[in-house]
Parts: C-alpha cells; structure tokens; sequence
C-alpha cells in the first residue's frame, strides 16, 4: 500500500514539475535545459493553470533585485530608473504579453462585430490602436516606477504573482472566445480542484502582503476584465489573458503610489 502511495506522489510531481516547466518557459526567457523540457502534450500541461501564479515567484525576486540595485544608483534619474525597471518587466517576459495587448486594443478599438474582432486578435500585423496602447502602456509603468523611486516607495514584491494569478484564474474558468489558440491548447486540461489553489495563494497573499488596496484592486480588475472578455469576445483568447497581465500590473502599480502617498 506504501508503495502505491509513492509511486502515485512520484507520479504526480512528475506531472507538476513538467506542467511548471513549460509555464516558465513559455511566459517568460528563463531558460530550461533541452534535456529537461518536457513535450507539449496533454499529460505534461495537466496542470499548467495551477503552475501560472508559481511562476510570478520567480519573476518577483527579479523585479525587486532591480528595484533596489536602481535604488542605489542616485546619480541616475527617477526617469530612467523607471524606464530601466519598465525594460525590466517587458524583457522578462520576451515581449509576449505585451504583444497581447497590442491585438487586444486594435480588436477592441476596431468597433466591428465579434467575429471580425476575433479575426483581428489572429492577424500578426499591428494597427495604429495596437501603437498607441503599447506606448501608453510602457509610458504608464515607466512614470509610475519614476513615482515610486520618487517617492522612496518600497516595490510591493507581489505583484508579478498577483497578476499572473489573475491570468491563472481567468484560463481555468472562462470559456474560450475559439477553439484552438494558445489558450485553448494550454488551458484544455484545467481543472476546477485549482481554485482552491487559487483561492488559497490569494488569502496568503493578502496576509502577508501590507498593501490592502493591491487585493481589492485584483478582484475588481479580474471581474471587470472578465465581464469585457465575454461581452465583447465571447470568451478569453491567449491575447486577453496577456493584456489583463499587463492592464492589472499597471493597476497594482498605481494601487501602491496611491496607497502610499495618501
């Protein structure tokens, strides 16, 4: 009976190592030796959702190490710290969800029927709404991380975890706007057992975490977000998921001047 128990254990951190794997690969540059990098299948991506927010874990002691060796460096301006911290987040994750957000504002500004939208999220071509929201989104971090040196604020650690627990959320829960897609393909094996995962790390958080406005402004992005995914799209796409990151990591960002300059 022992033995079966083991094996079982053995088993299933097998599954959760290789799901981690492809989630740290995929949403972000860290690199995975070839050797160890498990295929794409259904096995391996059995619990993707459930690795998305681990994932933030890695991200988090890159931003705050940033943080603090920018922070040192007085002789340089509030300005370029914060665009070398903005530089930071988008070169972390290869550009990825900022591509999301870039398809998501030209679908979203286009105005056509959903249909028509969905096609714009799939074209690899970048209109002047897809411009315009990548230069306001990467001006937005770049300012509010200049506040925050400004300002002396301390970098709230979690907010890599809170946003991608957001997409993790979103992935396992919200039906699909299309069938096929990266979301389709990396969430087909969700499970709801992981909102209590999800739930879990999110109290944790809120306990450990000083900051009361960051929690507040995670539950009304992630329902707000998820109201415009199904109005507008009729479910989530891989491109949604990657603009709610980048939507939500400005908001926690202007959540943590706010609360410290009251």
């Amino acid at each position: 009976m022992l033995k079966l128990i083991q094996i079982y254990i053995q088993k299933l951190l097998y599954k959760i190592i290789n799901s981690f794997l492809i989630a740290l690969t995929f949403l972000s540059i860290f690199p995975a030796p070839q050797k160890f990098l498990p295929e794409w299948n259904e096995k391996n991506l059995r619990y993707f959702c459930i690795m998305i927010p681990v994932t933030g874990f890695f991200f988090a002691p890159c931003w705050l190490s940033c943080f603090y060796a920018l922070g040192l460096a007085v002789k340089i301006s509030v300005t370029l710290r914060g665009f070398l911290m903005t530089f930071l987040t988008l070169g972390l994750t290869g550009g990825l969800h900022m591509d999301g957000l870039m398809d998501t504002c030209d679908a979203i500004f286009s105005r056509r029927d959903r249909e028509t939208r969905l096609k714009i999220l799939s074209d690899t071509h970048a209109g002047s709404f897809a411009v315009m929201g990548c230069t306001l989104a990467l001006m937005a971090k770049t300012f509010l991380f200049a506040e925050i040196f400004s300002h002396g604020i301390k970098i709230n650690f979690f907010i890599p975890v809170y946003s991608r627990l957001g997409m993790a959320v979103i992935l396992n829960n919200i039906k699909f706007a299309k069938s096929g897609g990266l979301a389709f393909i990396t969430g087909a094996a969700r499970k709801k057992s992981g909102n209590i995962f999800f739930l879990f790390l999110f109290f944790i958080l809120s306990f450990v975490n000083n900051s009361i406005i960051i929690p507040v402004i995670f539950i009304f992005s992630l329902i707000i977000w998820i109201k415009i995914c199904l109005k507008i799209f009729g479910g989530i796409t891989g491109d949604l998921l990657g603009a709610f990151l980048e939507i939500s990591e400005i908001l926690f960002l202007t959540g943590t001047v706010i609360e410290n300059c009251i």
